[in-house]
């Protein structure tokens, strides 16, 4: 990565300016606190996305996505020494359908089918936090597809290509005109009438 490619946020408001999808590098270190996402797909596949708390060198707590694995049993745990890592911002993950309530356990790993945000905020605050005032962040980082202590990431910014650009400003022209013809008819159609 070239130097000015990646924002390096330090306080809270400054996460807070950064747009989803922007690059940033942090430091600071995972804590042994993993969130498996169920209902992730990959090339067909439904799996899990690991979610791993992450404490950054200016205290502020937030999840980091660590990519997709099959099982729920392949081993998560990661080092909790200092390290440096990069990693494209993204929103905090929603469900499609939300049935019944999500309950966290008191275990460093735990399966869940979504993460309410406000009840993961309280969760990781009573479990994380030295004092009751710590910052979470209420967005992720998907990581860095080279870094390590990772598992299968091929991560997208969503995007429209031209081609569907154009398909929308074709579609768009042929209601116009449409409706433009259909004008010109009662009009002319109105006009006879009068005569």
């Amino acid at each position: 990565m070239q130097s000015g490619e990646f924002k390096q946020p330090k306080k809270l408001l400054e996460w807070h300016d950064i747009k989803d999808y922007q690059t940033v590098q942090i430091t600071g270190h995972y804590h042994n606190t993993h969130f498996l996402l169920a209902n992730q797909f990959h090339d067909g596949q439904v799996g899990f996305n690991v979610l791993t708390a992450f404490l950054t060198e200016h205290n502020i707590w937030l999840l980091v996505n660590r990519g997709w694995i099959a099982s729920p049993n392949i081993d998560v745990t990661v080092d909790e020494k200092n390290i440096q890592l990069s990693g494209m911002l993204a929103a905090w993950p929603r469900p499609g359908v939300q049935l019944g309530e999500q309950v966290l356990q008191n275990i460093s790993q735990q399966q869940v089918t979504y993460l309410p945000i406000e009840q993961t905020k309280v969760f990781m605050t009573q479990h994380l936090c030295q004092r009751d005032n710590c910052s979470i962040l209420n967005r992720v980082v998907k990581l860095d597809g080279d870094a390590q202590a990772g598992f299968v990431r091929d991560w997208q910014a969503p995007m429209m290509t031209a081609a569907r650009h154009r398909a929308y400003a074709f579609q768009w022209f042929i209601m116009s005109l449409a409706l433009c013809l259909i004008y010109l008819y009662f009009i002319r159609r109105s006009y006879a009438i009068k005569k």
